[in-house]
């Protein structure tokens, strides 16, 4: 008899789970979800729409993918519509999809965060629901914050900002912190694809913000939240490395974190900062030690060319160009299609002119065409530069040996020039 009790017991139990998740009629809510998932999967949209909009209506428990498929048949429904109250209607029900799947199968904070990356494209004319909606779901995931919508919260806090109702200061403190989640994921996902949409969310999130971060705002925030934020890394070097980014080094408040940083809490940024900071005062040899603990100390192998090339920057500054020329090497080995290290290694070369010289023109003059090289390879690889390489160019072909400089020591258009001094390096003669 307990036997038989406990059966029934079991059986009464799957039969309420089966209810709760297929509704009271589960053969007419399987067999709707079944008939709108083949229409879907032949992308005959609206047949899967008729189907599926019952499946929503009598099962909303039944299936979570439900709501995924939803959220595309509505979009596809909104395009499709005739008049713009039917797409109103359609972008309402589109929100309502996203509320009803949390209600059923929770993970508020990502689902609203798809949600409000629909409403910016959607319903950008509303931007304090939008941004209501966007902060909830940062506020929740943080550091699990998917890409969209960390780029699609940044966007909302500018349209916030436009509206009035919040200031350049907020704008500021948003970007410093979906800057720091995004490098967050971008080194937890390495070497993976999701890597590459928090990369773009990164660069949607400064392109956003860029018009609010001048000096005097991000300054004037620095110093305001220093003295409360002296003791949390993580503030001291976000702050620093926007401060950096933003050319706002000569700022006494940077200093002060840089230093601050050092003292406290040594680290490859740290370092790095102090670097830049000895680099503004001319203090070259200084800025090598500090970029070569940077180097030793870097766990992030992403910023590992930056430090190179600050390096080479210290050791050109002391007129080490030898040295700076094989860290800006490493750099670019470090980092494809960064054209900086070549525009510095062509700057050196064009620089050593007086220093190089000797009693023949043609071969004092020949350095010219080297820098050219230099600069030429620094746009080939990063197109981004070309307008300043293009420039320095322009400078340095003034100087280019003219066919009587070299006819004496029988060089003609085409032929190896080497080029001696601290070089060591050949060119091609052109006239």
């Amino acid at each position: 008899m307990k036997k038989i009790a406990l059966i029934s017991i079991i059986a009464l139990f799957s039969i309420n789970v089966s209810a709760q998740k297929y509704g009271a009629d589960s053969v007419k809510c399987v067999e709707n979800l079944s008939l709108y998932r083949d229409y879907y999967k032949q992308k005959i949209y609206d047949d899967a729409f008729k189907f599926w909009s019952i499946a929503y209506k009598i099962c909303p428990a039944s299936s979570e993918k439900m709501y995924v498929d939803g959220t595309n048949l509505m979009e596809y429904k909104m395009k499709k519509a005739e008049t713009k109250e039917q797409k109103e209607a359609y972008t309402d029900s589109l929100f309502m999809i996203y509320d009803q799947r949390i209600q059923y199968f929770g993970n508020e904070c990502a689902v609203l965060g798809r949600k409000g990356t629909d409403m910016l494209r959607y319903r950008s004319n509303e931007p304090e629901p939008l941004y209501n909606t966007l902060k909830k779901s940062i506020d929740g995931c943080e550091k699990e914050s998917e890409a969209g919508a960390i780029a699609s919260f940044m966007n909302a806090t500018v349209l916030m900002e436009r509206a009035e109702k919040l200031t350049e200061a907020d704008v500021v403190e948003t970007f410093t912190r979906l800057s720091d989640l995004s490098a967050y994921n971008i080194a937890k996902y390495e070497g993976k694809r999701t890597q590459e949409y928090y990369k773009r969310a990164q660069a949607n999130v400064e392109s956003v913000a860029s018009s609010y971060l001048s000096c005097d705002v991000l300054i004037e925030m620095a110093e305001k939240n220093f003295e409360k934020n002296k003791n949390d890394a993580d503030w001291m070097e976000s702050t620093a490395n926007l401060l950096d980014k933003k050319n706002c080094t000569d700022a006494p408040i940077f200093f002060s974190i840089a230093k601050e940083l050092h003292e406290t809490n040594p680290s490859a940024v740290s370092s790095e900062k102090m670097g830049i900071m000895s680099l503004k005062n001319q203090d070259y040899k200084a800025a090598e030690i500090y970029f070569k603990q940077a180097l030793e100390m870097a766990q992030d192998e992403g910023k590992k060319a930056d430090y190179y090339i600050e390096l080479a920057q210290a050791q050109s500054g002391m007129g080490s160009y030898s040295a700076a020329r094989a860290n800006a090497r490493k750099a670019a080995e470090l980092k494809k299609n960064y054209g900086l290290p070549y525009l510095m290694i062509g700057d050196m070369v064009a620089g050593s002119a007086s220093s190089c010289a000797n009693d023949d023109a043609c071969k004092v003059k020949a350095i010219y065409w080297l820098a050219v090289d230099y600069y030429n390879k620094a746009k080939s690889v990063d197109p981004s530069i070309a307008d300043k390489a293009n420039g320095k160019i322009a400078t340095y072909k003034k100087y280019y040996p003219t066919k009587e400089d070299c006819f004496f020591i029988g060089i003609k258009e085409g032929d190896t020039v080497d080029i001696g001094c601290w070089i060591g390096e050949s060119t091609k003669a052109r006239f």
